[in-house]
C-alpha cells in the first residue's frame, strides 16, 4: 500500500473567490503566454 500525496477538497465557488480576495491563495501567471491565450485560460478555469 503506497502513501496517499494527494487529496481532493470540493469548496464552493464563493469560498474559493473570497480566499483570493483576502490573498490567502494566490493564482499564479500562466508562464507560457505563446501557447495560453487568453481563451485556453478560461477555459481552463471553467473546466
Amino acid at each position: 500500500m503506497g502513501i496517499q500525496q494527494y487529496s481532493v477538497n470540493q469548496h464552493l465557488i464563493e469560498t474559493l473567490l473570497s480566499w483570493i480576495g483576502s490573498g490567502e491563495i494566490a493564482i499564479p501567471e500562466i508562464q507560457r503566454r505563446i501557447v495560453w491565450d487568453s481563451t485556453k485560460v478560461r477555459d481552463l478555469m471553467d473546466s
